[in-house]
């Protein structure tokens, strides 16, 4: 259950623009096999999604058109197995929609609603979903429609405020706790879906001014995801220019998933969601012995194939959580953006670094 006391946005100033980024440069990694260990490890399973040029899924790759890499070490893929719609047995989708119903404008929430709708008059028999408020709801998964649509019809924005140096964590804490309650649910592939402010749902990190990190809040909701197997997506309801994030590399990305923002396709969004639900594959791996006491470990999908797009999460959990201080494997896609470099240089290879507008230092 998720529980907070009603609260509103107070104040919204500035651009949410920095973000905890690795950054990769230089000569390309070279393929490196994992230490020699007796210990094979425990096995690894990674949702992947794979599209054409055209955005049609691609449901025939083997295991030699793609590379596993964990923490720069290229790993062997043991199984590769394809989902379709053919292929479900027994079971079905797992959707948790998540209303912003705190910063969302109150012009958009029709709009809004009209999304959640359709998430759920596209149901399958066989698929659960739950219905969540950002500002707190308890969890309730159920496959009955006429419910779920009576529960967004309820839906209003809440009334309180919420001070605008909270709202990232609140977000994230939101996201670590649906995601907790996911890992105990049967169903293999799993969703949450945000929708309401790009800005915030996609980029939950505050302005630099206001000197609040959730770096922890950040690798919890990382790390839960990962655990529990939940791929987390973004439709902003505002259209073509409503929103300041671009959706292409925050923290949706960072899982697998993807931001819709910028965009009046809102229908064609929750198509492409659930058709990922629908296609996908789970590649199989034992899990390396680097990066085990680490709490979440760098992970990339590469795909040899040509015409073929595979998007995979960013990051899997390592042995335990841990509190220090971790590369966040979410990367800066800006072109020439100035850094402050945080604990390593940036010397072509990777380094903690915070992207800030405007950035305090260069980053050569």
């Amino acid at each position: 259950m998720v529980k907070r006391a009603g609260t509103r946005l107070l104040l919204v100033t500035g651009v949410m623009t920095w973000l905890v980024v690795t950054v990769t440069g230089g000569t390309p990694a070279r393929a490196q096999n994992p230490p020699d260990t007796p210990d094979r490890g425990r096995p690894l399973q990674i949702d992947a999604v794979a599209h054409d040029r055209h955005g049609n899924p691609v449901t025939d790759l083997t295991p030699e058109d793609l590379e596993v890499w964990i923490n720069g070490y290229r790993i062997p893929i043991e199984t590769l197995v394809a989902f379709t719609p053919a292929s479900r047995r027994e079971g079905g989708r797992l959707t948790v929609l998540l209303l912003d119903d705190v910063t969302v404008d109150m012009a958009m929430v029709p709009r809004a609603k009209q999304v959640a709708r359709r998430f759920v008059t596209r149901m399958l028999p066989g698929d659960r979903m739950a219905i969540v408020r950002l500002n707190g709801d308890s969890v309730e998964f159920t496959g009955d429609a006429s419910r779920l649509l009576r529960r967004i019809d309820a839906h209003r924005p809440s009334t309180g405020v919420m001070p605008v140096d909270q709202l990232g964590a609140h977000l994230l804490g939101t996201v670590a706790v649906l995601a907790r309650q996911l890992a105990e649910a049967p169903e293999q592939r799993k969703t949450i879906v945000a929708i309401g402010s790009g800005w915030l749902l996609d980029t939950p990190v505050p302005p630099a001014q206001i000197a609040r990190e959730v770096r922890r809040e950040w690798f919890d909701a990382v790390r839960a995801l990962a655990v529990s197997s939940s791929t987390y997506y973004v439709i902003d309801p505002g259209g073509v220019g409503g929103s300041r994030s671009t959706g292409s590399a925050g923290f949706a990305r960072e899982t697998g998933g993807q931001a819709f923002t910028n965009t009046n396709d809102l229908n064609g969004a929750v198509d492409r969601i659930l058709r990922e639900a629908d296609h996908y594959y789970v590649i199989g791996v034992f899990d390396p012995p680097v990066g085990r006491t680490s709490s979440v470990r760098e992970l990339e999908i590469r795909v040899l194939r040509k015409g073929i797009t595979v998007r995979a999460r960013r990051s899997i959990a390592g042995g335990q959580p841990s509190a220090r201080r971790e590369v966040s494997r979410a990367r800066c896609h800006v072109r020439g953006a100035r850094c402050e470099v945080r604990g390593a240089t940036c010397d072509g290879r990777r380094a903690f670094v915070l992207c800030h507008n405007p950035p305090p230092t260069a980053c050569r």
